[in-house]
């Protein structure tokens, strides 16, 4: 995670409680997401642009008015033939789209709390201080230095538990995934899959061969009488072949698979005897002369020799299915738990839904600030 981007989306916490108090913008069970913490993310994402560039943000638009925005647009001049009422609506749907980003990112912060709270999922302080360490190092711009981190977070309006917070959101949202991930494979899974997949594992035969394919029988037998003199495939491939692939190479492929040629082709070459010349072939693409050169059989592993590649297919599978679980929790889990308040609904997280008693327990402050622990384990996101 760069400190200039957002987290991956994720997913919600306990049950919805009661409405959303005065102070706050939403609820998550019985976290809020105070109104100070949704302004201070609101001006982080304003100035989002202007941390990682140093290009100047906008204004903040302001509503219900849109003064400041209203002005800077003017002063610019890049809108110079729109009217107030043109720029007004462009400065609230600027708003609008700023709101929703920072709802949905404050809510999603919850969420991933929430779910690493059920889970039993956590990260420790000391994981959170070494990752953030790193990032600083290695981030663009660069923040190895405290005059250099003291000018990033003056510009992105973000303090160093703002970077913090974050590190832990997304260090938390990546131990989800690998919890989700975990999965243990039993020697009767490998033997059940060794048995039904055994085809599967089965490495195909294959023959390499030279060949030249012409358009007419006549061309195809002056080829074959020509190899019988003791000319090579070299020299006549390039004069006489119509095969786009393997006429440039003197007529050479490599790891033929049955199958993998025109089904007569294909036929007459697993069938053919090593290094007689084979043709004149017709086939609906031409007529081949072809000689096989070698030919590798089929090989079937032993399941001892399949185990490995078993075990990381059944793991693959396993922590797919577990993923799509995970994101399916929350898609229907967390919505369901979220009140926003009016004028703060996003359509991507706020359920709205009916309330329950379920406690929204493990989120901590969308502002990164330490804040007390509930009972419950909760800490509410009071900026």
């Amino acid at each position: 995670m760069a400190f200039c981007a957002a987290i991956a989306t994720a997913v919600v916490l306990g049950a919805c409680g009661g409405g959303v108090p005065g102070d706050a913008v939403a609820t998550v069970g019985s976290a809020k997401i105070t109104k100070a913490a949704f302004d201070h993310w609101l001006v982080v994402a304003n100035d989002a642009t202007q941390g990682s560039t140093g290009t100047a943000a906008p204004p903040l638009p302001d509503p219900p008015d849109y003064t400041r925005c209203i002005a800077a647009q003017h002063k610019l001049g890049v809108n110079a033939t729109e009217t107030t009422t043109q720029l007004k609506a462009l400065c609230e749907q600027s708003y609008t789209s700023l709101q929703t980003e920072v709802m949905d990112y404050l809510i999603e912060a919850i969420w991933i709390q929430g779910q690493a709270n059920d889970l039993g999922v956590k990260v420790t302080n000391a994981q959170v201080q070494k990752s953030y360490e790193t990032q600083r190092k290695g981030s663009t711009p660069t923040l190895a230095t405290t005059a250099e981190l003291k000018a990033f977070l003056a510009k992105s309006g973000q303090t160093v538990a703002d970077l913090k917070w974050r590190t832990y959101l997304s260090l938390l949202a990546n131990a989800l995934t690998l919890n989700a991930s975990k999965v243990k494979v039993t020697p009767a899974e490998i033997s059940a899959y060794y048995k039904k997949n055994k085809a599967a594992l089965t490495t195909a035969a294959t023959r390499d061969v030279h060949l030249v394919e012409t358009k007419t029988a006549a061309s195809a037998a002056t080829v074959k009488s020509l190899l019988s003199s003791g000319s090579s495939y070299a020299t006549l491939a390039p004069k006489y072949s119509i095969d786009p692939t393997s006429k440039g190479v003197g007529g050479k492929l490599t790891g033929v698979r049955p199958g993998e040629l025109n089904t007569q082709l294909s036929a007459a070459i697993f069938a053919a005897k090593v290094k007689a010349v084979n043709g004149p072939l017709k086939t609906a693409f031409g007529y081949y002369v072809f000689t096989v050169d070698s030919s590798t059989p089929a090989k079937v592993p032993t399941l001892a020799q399949a185990t490995k590649q078993i075990k990381a297919a059944i793991t693959s599978a396993a922590a797919t299915k577990a993923n799509a679980l995970l994101q399916a929790d929350f898609a229907t889990k967390w919505p369901a738990r979220t009140t926003c308040a009016s004028g703060y609904i996003v359509a991507t997280a706020c359920g709205n839904a009916p309330k329950s008693s379920t406690s929204a327990s493990g989120a901590t402050s969308a502002s990164g600030a330490t804040s007390s622990t509930s009972s419950t384990g909760a800490t509410s996101a009071t900026g």
